[in-house]
């Protein structure tokens, strides 16, 4: 009997090969962006996931309530907290401490490399995360201070094929580690990124290491604790709180837990967040979770409108089924059971499409989607399962509607489709275009975001700037030489020097500005730089001076500002008034116009910006250079820089890209978004063509008639693509207030954004009844232009 079904569904396919492409063609494509959003979620949701007690890892977040910023959660805190948790409460299983030092130079027998990610970290990392070492032991690996353990890839790039375990590198032309371990590369989808990990465990001489790892004085190191299974997450925070009160930690600073499984999706609005690389979006997610669910539904509406439309088609047949003895229910199961075959046999295209996509698109997954994505027994089932309950459910109405005709009715061919059909197919239509243009609006107002944070005045100018890193103390000791050596370069337009560089992350320093109460607690961003540095990148000076270096007191006494520090202050006129750092006391000079240190997510903080007229307290130098011979210049201060640091590789980055990777989450959400949101229209709109086919041939008596009368083509093509544009209007109506509550809720995520873009509610609309109206324009003009005796020679 089944199989007897499924005879019958794949012959009516074959019967009927318009709608069966539309419906095939539509489900296909419906159905291939699902499975590239679930694999792009599935991918997201795997972060860290290795780490088998990931549900008991937590780190340790401070909250800076502090006058002056506004961006209060930090992804570091206190030293000795993590450390002393472990050892007061008993709900703290263990715990690891983890200082970044960034891109670090590695040396072996005088050959020099850089190390991407280099940490500092207490053997304890594993006991807390899963990590495994190919080679030396996991249980006594970093316990000896001045010891290092290599990623399988790092080691290969420093000793090639010969064994490293108790090989002696260098770090920083300084520091002599010998290696004891090698670790497997850990799995791409981590958000931690590291390629050499030093033993944070202190020499016995190293009094200053000790002090800092019992310090309750800053907030700077990246700390993470296992809990007990059964412990109150709500209970430890609360002791958290008792043990800094207890070590006389400024009230201004509170302390929490974030979940490890969380870190990566859940961590946007997070500074100094140095250990969390790659980080997403939880809301992206939901958000494409919800696109792919509208393109799959668009795509059964699709099938169950065609279904519907095409039962007069079919009226004829049930009839003729029921009098050869079929009952209600094996109609039924019988227009089921085409449902479910041409929902399988879509989704079996759409597998293919995604074994094919790989050559296209791969979200950075090394392996082919199809394989990834049904790599675990669980996700196919839900597959199936899914596949299979969209086939019932899209020809559930279908089923019984055709089940349910009239023996007689048909047979006497009196049979009318009824008008609740009709109803159906439009509110089903109205959903369509609904999802159809609040996605489209999303679309544009997502674009219109992108580019004004792009295009947006950042403060500074970010073109044909090149940055150097001077990353350890040889490097800033020769950090003059070099820069009056590439001072000689006529390419070279300008020059600066800073501690940092926007979008890189800067520093937070404490101070008691002139006129508050003693008891404030003020904390501002701070970022040391040179006098050329606002020049430079043309950074504007809008009261007061620049720092100079024929002013002998500016390195001692004098401070710049960021008109964000004077305004949170109070002050109307800020030059000439002091602020206080410790016994230090400094008189703002200059005030520079804002300018985005971070990345739009976050308000520009209240900032100072110390004199460091030298390279000596200066990590990057910064280079303006002229764009038609940036070429050659790169060669030229390659050759500087190799004369002047023979044991240092040249490497550099151009700050506008660099600033710019800040938004590549951002763009890639924006292009998946677009992609899916044009993939929706054209399923709709294959709807539509469909729709408009059968209405055309249910209505040719009608036009036939009207054309008898003397109605002209123009009438005729109003007559049908009217009854079009009703249901589109409607859908325009029902998407433009929900497409702007959750635009609304997006754009206040960014601290700076653009106005709600009525253009894009306007555009979207517009663009939904030109395209409905050109997608039944040609079944409309052929019904208009045919023959009426051809309708009528029947009647």
């Amino acid at each position: 009997m089944v199989r007897n079904y499924f005879k019958l569904a794949i012959r009516n396919l074959f019967k009927s090969k318009s709608t069966a492409f539309i419906n095939i063609g539509g489900l296909s494509i419906g159905f291939l962006c699902a499975l590239l959003i679930f694999t792009y979620i599935k991918k997201e949701l795997s972060f860290d996931r290795f780490h088998t007690n990931i549900n008991n890892i937590y780190r340790v977040l401070t909250i800076d309530e502090a006058l002056g910023v506004t961006s209060n959660l930090v992804g570091i805190t206190l030293p000795a907290l993590s450390e002393t948790m472990k050892d007061q409460l008993t709900s703290v299983e263990n715990s690891v401490r983890i200082s970044t030092n960034g891109r670090t130079l590695v040396e072996y027998n005088k050959i020099p490399l850089y190390a991407e990610n280099l940490l500092y970290v207490e053997p304890s990392l594993f006991k807390v995360f899963d990590y495994e070492l190919v080679a030396g032991h996991r249980h006594t690996a970093l316990q000896a201070p001045n010891t290092a353990v290599l990623t399988e890839t790092m080691a290969k790039k420093i000793f090639s094929k010969s064994d490293p375990i108790g090989k002696t590198i260098r770090i920083n032309n300084s520091d002599d580690l010998e290696v004891v371990g090698v670790m497997k590369d850990p799995p791409l989808f981590t958000s931690m990124e590291f390629d050499v990990m030093v033993s944070m465990v202190p020499a016995e001489s190293d009094s200053n290491t000790v002090n800092y790892l019992n310090s309750w004085n800053s907030i700077s190191m990246v700390s993470y604790v296992s809990l007990n299974p059964s412990a109150d997450i709500n209970e430890v925070k609360s002791k958290m709180e008792d043990i800094i009160r207890q070590n006389n930690v400024g009230d201004n600073f509170k302390v929490t837990l974030q979940p490890l499984k969380e870190a990566h999706l859940s961590s946007s609005g997070i500074l100094f967040d140095v250990f969390n690389a790659n980080k997403g979006d939880v809301n992206y997610l939901y958000t494409l979770a919800i696109v792919g669910l509208f393109v799959v539904l668009i795509a059964a509406f699709n099938f169950m409108n065609l279904s519907t439309a095409r039962s007069a088609n079919r009226a004829k047949e049930v009839g003729m089924r029921k009098v050869m003895g079929a009952n209600k229910q094996q109609l039924a199961v019988q227009f089921l059971s085409e449902s479910i075959v041409i929902c399988l046999f879509s989704f079996i295209l759409s597998l293919l499409g995604l074994f094919l996509m790989n050559s296209f698109l791969n979200f950075g997954i090394n392996q082919n989607l199809l394989v990834y994505l049904t790599a675990d027994l669980a996700t196919i089932v839900w597959m199936v399962v899914i596949v299979l309950g969209l086939g019932i459910l899209a020809g559930l109405y279908p089923a019984f509607l055709l089940s349910g005709f009239s023996i007689l009715k048909v047979l006497k061919g009196n049979f009318k489709t009824g008008t609740s059909g009709v109803w159906l197919r439009k509110v089903l239509v109205v959903i369509q275009f609904t999802a159809s243009i609040a996605m489209i609006i999303g679309t544009i107002t997502v674009y219109y975001q992108l580019d004004y944070l792009k295009s947006s005045d950042k403060g500074f100018d970010d073109e044909q700037i090149l940055s150097i890193n001077l990353g350890d103390q040889s490097l800033r000791e020769s950090g003059e030489r070099l820069r009056n050596r590439l001072g000689q370069n006529p390419n070279i337009e300008k020059m600066g020097l800073s501690g940092s560089m926007p979008g890189r992350g800067v520093g937070r320093r404490g101070m008691l500005p002139e006129g508050a109460d003693q008891d404030d607690v003020w904390i501002v961003s701070s970022m040391g730089i040179n006098d050329e540095y606002f020049d430079l990148m043309g950074m504007e000076i809008v009261k007061g001076r620049n720092y100079s270096r024929e002013v002998k007191s500016d390195s001692a006494s004098a401070i710049v500002m960021n008109e964000a520090a004077s305004k949170a202050i109070g002050w109307d006129d800020p030059i000439g008034k002091k602020i206080s750092q410790g016994p230090n006391e400094k008189t703002v000079i200059g005030i520079v116009k804002n300018f985005h240190f971070a990345n739009m997510r976050h308000h520009i903080e209240p900032m100072i910006l110390p004199y460091q007229p030298s390279s000596l307290g200066n990590g990057v130098l910064s280079l303006k250079i002229r764009q038609e011979n940036l070429k050659v210049t790169l060669q030229e201060v390659e050759q500087v820089w190799s004369e002047i640091n023979p044991n240092h590789p040249f490497e550099y980055s151009f700050f506008n890209e660099e600033f710019g990777r800040q938004y590549e989450n951002d763009e890639n959400f924006a292009s998946l978004i677009v992609s899916f949101t044009w993939l929706a229209v054209f399923i709709a709109c294959l709807g539509l063509i469909g729709l408009s086919m059968f209405t055309a041939e249910q209505r040719i008596k009608e036009i036939g008639i009207r054309k008898v009368l003397g109605a002209n083509i123009k009438t005729i093509i109003m007559l049908l693509s009217t009854e079009f544009t009703k249901p589109v209007l409607a859908a325009c109506l029902i998407a433009i207030p929900v497409a702007y509550y959750f635009l609304d809720e997006w754009l206040s995520g960014f601290a700076y954004h653009v106005e709600m873009p009525w253009v894009a509610f306007v555009s979207a609309s517009v663009l939904a009844l030109v395209i409905s109206q050109l997608t039944v324009s040609f079944h409309a003009i052929k019904a208009a232009t045919s023959n009426p005796v051809n309708a009528l020679r029947n009647e």
